[in-house]
């Protein structure tokens, strides 16, 4: 993939710089030579108008949709966008979004773990919550460095991480009694400083046997945090010289097989202070073993490295990664997937140079390289131009809302959350409907869907449903508030203005793009349909639910 030829082109020279308070020396990569600009040619894509585009960078940036002022402002001024993205970027929402953004990828958040909530004793109400504070746990300590637009390579050097008060009160964390929320905090059992890496949460998505022995982890960090899959690596088995039914004697003598061992057992050799005698204790789980760090050479018979470079620990491995050209490469693709919807492929590497370039040249500060991001021509593209090349179509011009963001926008703007027995219905498979929605397990399903299906349409008709009916309670209770329906009269009648204008400006909320008379009028028609047989409130709840469900609102 092009990070790879990145890094072997770009070499690991650059600026040192230590870290206060800390024994290791960070190198900041140099910075290549720009590449020459090329040739004007034609734009590939057409953009989208500056209110859809104003919603999706509010969908993606925050989770919400923009308010009806910001959208009247981008429509009167499209360079009134920029301002408004800065303050997207400054918003609290933020690392709430790029916590789901990076779930896609990372695939923590699972609706299961070999330690489960009756091993602590939690009420059955309290299993979503657990469950998602786990799998989160990593996420939000990246989320954070980014959101405080800390230098990214505080995500492997940090000597904190991230928990609520339910992980405060169960693991070795020293979570302020009494408090409540995500907060920065830190492990108490003697883990080295090296950020999500050292992370419980991160540990217990990919877990370790003794057969194993810590590979899975390091083929984990190589494609979290390096962007090269050790999995997907092709090795001719059938032209293997020595016998594979001994895999520990195949992984150190056959060259098919140390071709990828003599880079990975190094790296699995340096998380033996997450080795686990008990594999189903929550005791041995949650905690870190210093002392069980020296039997990666007498259990593997490998010392701890990166690459063919020796490390002590896991603190001096985080300081390895983040000085690797890689590291940077990956940080740019990751975000560019998450925010583009698509990997990466050759064709891009000239953009995804220059923004790896802005990232080294803003001192590793990620906001800089999120703005860049959603200021490239792929992000804001609304349609692929019929003269461009095939290539290009690539971009995906209309997408589909991820379930986190239907039930974000939705609950922000209507009030409605669709939830049963403690899960939230959205952003679980168990007991809900994730992957239906077009979501991410992380175990089964690893990518988020780019097209519609029949699953993700009986679930828009649910959510339609859900959504129409509390946006009419909400109305109701409170005219005055700024809600879907402010100003929501059950006596109103179609031939009156205000009729005509809650329709127009609830649509306008919704999808970002002024109401055609023609769709107005089929909503009038529907709304007079219903009111005989169960009265305007029903009326307007088919009103709302059909607004939800229209491809207008259920893709950016």
């Amino acid at each position: 993939m092009w990070a790879c030829v990145l890094a072997a082109a770009l070499g690991c020279g650059g600026e040192s710089e230590t870290k206060e308070g800390e024994h290791v020396t960070l190198q900041r990569p140099a910075a290549a030579v720009r590449p020459t600009e090329p040739a004007p040619t034609v734009a590939p894509f057409t953009p989208l108008s500056a209110p859809r585009l104003l919603r999706r960078m509010s969908l993606d940036l925050r989770g919400v949709l923009p308010s009806v002022e910001e959208l009247d402002a981008v429509e009167a001024d499209p360079a009134a966008l920029e301002p408004i993205l800065d303050s997207y970027l400054e918003d609290p929402r933020l690392a709430n979004r790029l916590v789901d953004l990076l779930a896609e990828q990372w695939w923590t958040r699972v609706d299961v773990f070999d330690i489960v909530f009756e091993d602590y004793f939690l009420d059955p109400t309290q299993e979503f919550a657990f469950e998602r504070a786990i799998g989160e746990e990593p996420l939000r300590l990246v989320a954070q460095v980014m959101a405080e637009n800390q230098p990214y390579t505080d995500i492997v050097t940090s000597d904190t991480t991230m928990a609520n008060e339910l992980l405060g009160a169960l693991w070795p964390l020293d979570y302020p009694e009494g408090a409540v929320g995500w907060r920065r905090v830190a492990y108490t059992d003697g883990r080295p400083a090296a950020g999500v890496l050292t992370t419980n949460g991160l540990m217990w998505r990919y877990t370790a046997t003794r057969s194993n022995m810590n590979r899975g982890r390091a083929a984990a960090l190589s494609r979290l945090l390096l962007c090269e899959d050790y999995v997907v690596r092709p090795v001719n088995f059938s032209a293997a010289s020595s016998d594979v039914s001994d895999p520990e004697r195949a992984i150190r003598t056959d060259p098919y097989c140390v071709t990828c061992h003599a880079s990975l057992d190094p790296i699995a050799a340096t998380f033996f202070g997450f080795w686990w005698i008990t594999l189903y204790s929550r005791i041995e789980q949650q905690t870190y073993h210093p002392e069980r760090e020296a039997l990666a050479e007498e259990i593997m018979g490998v010392s701890p490295g990166w690459y063919g470079e020796p490390v002590a620990d896991l603190g001096e491995l985080g300081v390895a990664v983040a000085n690797d050209p890689r590291f940077y490469s990956c940080a740019v693709e990751t975000w560019t997937r998450a925010f583009w919807r698509r990997p990466l492929v050759a064709e891009d590497q000239p953009e995804a140079e220059a923004l790896r370039l802005a990232l080294v040249e803003a001192d590793a500060r990620p906001i800089p390289l999120l703005r860049a991001i959603l200021m490239s021509a792929e992000y804001q593209a609304g349609a692929v131009v019929t003269e461009a090349p095939e290539v290009e179509a690539r971009a995906l011009t209309a997408r589909p809302l991820s379930p986190e963001v239907l039930e974000t926008s939705l609950a922000e703007r209507t009030g409605f959350r669709w939830q049963s027995q403690g899960f939230e219905q959205l952003r679980n498979d168990d007991h809900g409907y994730r992957i239906f929605a077009g979501g991410v397990n992380g175990i089964s399903v690893v990518e988020p869907a780019v097209l519609p299906s029949v699953t993700s349409a009986l679930v828009s008709v649910r959510i339609g449903e859900g959504a129409g009916s509390a946006a009419v309670r909400q109305a109701l209770a409170d005219p005055e508030a700024p809600t879907l329906l402010r100003g929501l009269d059950l006596e109103l009648e179609p031939e009156e203005p205000a009729f005509e204008a809650l329709i127009d400006a609830a649509a306008w909320q919704l999808h970002g793009v002024r109401l055609p008379t023609e769709q107005r009028e089929e909503l009038v028609t529907l709304w007079a349909a219903i009111v005989p047989a169960v009265g305007p409130a029903a009326a307007w709840e088919a009103v709302v639910s059909a607004l939800v469900q229209d491809p207008l609102f259920l893709t950016d």
